[in-house]
């Protein structure tokens, strides 16, 4: 697959937040394959509170957030770089940061990506790592 991996997996982060943005938000539901697909099998996920999910529990919680959100969400990814590349796989660190309903948050991010043309941006995510950077008021 043509395209350099860091650039394409960059690409990728911010392709899946803004389908977050658009999935949370009420309003019409973009294609949730473009979510669904975007996940290895053995997607696991440290949320920023330390707990492991699977890709069937993370999957399963989105479906469920659907529309449920203020319609104030914004999610910018900030700061984002490669920490190491080998072959097909590339880790990258960046700041997500979300606003809604008049608070801000910041989640430090970790995610290993790997080039697979049967994504459906030609990048499947392996593992991610959150931890908070500026937590929510009531944490």
């Amino acid at each position: 697959m043509p395209g350099d991996l860091a650039e394409l997996a960059a690409r990728e982060v911010v392709a899946l937040h803004e389908f977050f943005v658009a999935w949370f938000r009420p309003g019409p539901a973009p294609d949730f394959q473009a979510c669904e697909g975007a996940f290895h099998p053995d997607f696991q996920m440290v949320t920023p509170d330390g707990r492991l999910l699977g890709r069937s529990e993370i999957i399963q919680g989105i479906q469920a957030s659907r529309g449920r959100l203020a319609a104030s969400l914004t999610i910018d990814i900030l700061d984002i770089r490669t920490l190491w590349q080998e072959g097909d796989a590339a880790l990258l660190a960046y700041i997500e940061q979300q606003y809604r309903e008049g608070r801000t948050t910041r989640r430090r991010s970790s995610a290993l990506l790997l080039r697979a043309a049967s994504a459906p941006r030609g990048i499947l995510w392996r593992h991610l790592q959150e931890t908070w950077e500026s937590p929510p008021a009531n944490q």
